[in-house]
């Protein structure tokens, strides 16, 4: 089982009616992580992920902006040693995500779209003792939600997740 710290950098085409000199913007949302993970063998398991992150007046809008996903997926534990073990993810299922859109007329669209997510990445867990890890990754993690056309689009979000995690009945050597 693990909990911890998530941050999403959500990337906004720049076609939604933001100024900016890039060709997307990013909106920095932060959170809390949880899961679990069941191990299959030694070098692969089957991981159950939830995060919700969010930011404030996004866009100067009043309005917030936040994601909250559901995910599972394999994990592949490539080389396993007494200290670290990277990891790789395939995590697919969904993500239910809310915002303020720049309408192009000065105005703004909000609302919520729940649609198919997922994510891949991979990372590290640091094994502090037999029972504890922390756990280090990043994800890109692809969500859909509207554009200034109130059309759904896909979004793509840098996610980055600083957990701890405790292995019940301990971690086997």
């Amino acid at each position: 089982m693990h909990g911890g710290f998530e941050y999403v950098g959500q990337q906004w085409p720049a076609a939604t009616g933001v100024s900016s000199t890039s060709s997307t913007t990013t909106v920095a949302m932060y959170g809390v992580n949880s899961g679990m993970t069941v191990g299959i063998s030694r070098h692969l398991g089957v991981r159950l992920d939830v995060g919700y992150a969010r930011s404030s007046n996004v866009f100067d809008s009043g309005h917030h902006s936040d994601i909250l996903s559901y995910l599972a997926g394999p994990v592949l534990y490539p080389v396993r040693t007494r200290n670290v073990s990277p990891y790789a993810e395939l995590l697919l299922g969904g993500a239910r995500v809310t915002g303020a859109v720049p309408d192009g007329a000065g105005g703004f669209y909000h609302g919520y779209a729940n649609q198919f997510a997922w994510a891949g990445g991979g990372g590290f867990e640091i094994h502090t003792s037999r029972e504890f890890a922390m756990r280090v990754g990043a994800d890109y993690l692809r969500t859909r939600y509207f554009d200034s056309t109130a059309a759904l689009t896909n979004l793509a979000n840098i996610r980055g997740v600083v957990s701890f995690t405790y292995y019940l009945g301990g971690r086997r050597r």
